[in-house]
Parts: structure tokens; C-alpha cells; sequence
């Protein structure tokens, strides 16, 4: 809730009542909101109430960890097997975290992968 008077963000007792933490406008009181519903009207806040309602979701899993290659390069590296220079790479750690990671590289005519170290 908000202070009526400054506006600044409040906690509420469970009476209703709000202590502005605001210490220069020091509001002690009632929170006086007004909340209009769908049909125009004001609604009482003291008599509101909340529910939460369970809802079963679909979820689809899709694989394609098999396609994700990393990043095109061109010109950047030459396949070994069919000396094509589109090639997928991405960087990886292979090894422990003081040593340089690996680039591994797939080629895109082909599907060929190798490493670099």
C-alpha cells in the first residue's frame, strides 16, 4: 500500500492501518484507498478477498540440442575434410578452469566436427 499523502510505499497493520515510512511526512492512519471494480464502482478493500486456482499446462520439450552448432564464421577456419570455410564454432571448457577452453567447430556442408586447442 501507499501513503495517501506522499505516496510513499507503506506496510499495513492488520487492523487497516498504515505507518508511512516516510519520516518526514510521518502519516499514521487509515490507508483510504479507493478501487473501482470492473462495473465502475468502489469496492471495499477491507472485505476483499483472493484466491489462487491450479491450473494444469501442456509443456512440449523440444530436443534440438543436436542442431544448436554455435555461431557461422566464414573464412575463419577451413573444414579438413572437404576444405569448406563455413564453419559452426563455439568455445567450451574441457579442462580445468585454469587452462584455455577448447573451440569446437562443425563444418556446415559436411557436418564434420573437430577441436582446437
Amino acid at each position: 500500500m501507499f501513503c495517501p499523502k506522499c505516496g510513499t510505499l507503506s506496510f499495513p497493520t492488520p487492523s487497516g492501518d498504515i505507518a508511512c515510512t516516510n519520516y518526514k511526512c510521518g502519516y499514521n492512519g487509515p490507508a483510504k484507498l479507493e478501487v473501482k471494480g470492473a462495473d465502475g464502482k468502489v469496492v471495499d478493500l477491507s472485505k476483499a478477498t483472493s484466491s489462487t486456482q491450479a491450473v494444469d499446462r501442456e509443456y512440449d520439450v523440444i530436443k534440438d540440442s543436436d542442431k544448436a552448432r554455435g555461431v557461422l564464421t566464414k573464412g575463419s577456419y577451413l573444414c579438413p575434410k572437404c576444405d569448406s570455410d563455413e564453419v559452426y564454432s563455439y568455445l567450451e571448457q574441457t579442462r580445468s578452469s585454469d587452462e584455455p577452453e577448447t573451440r569446437m567447430l562443425t563444418c556446415k556442408a559436411c557436418d564434420h566436427g573437430w577441436r582446437e586447442y
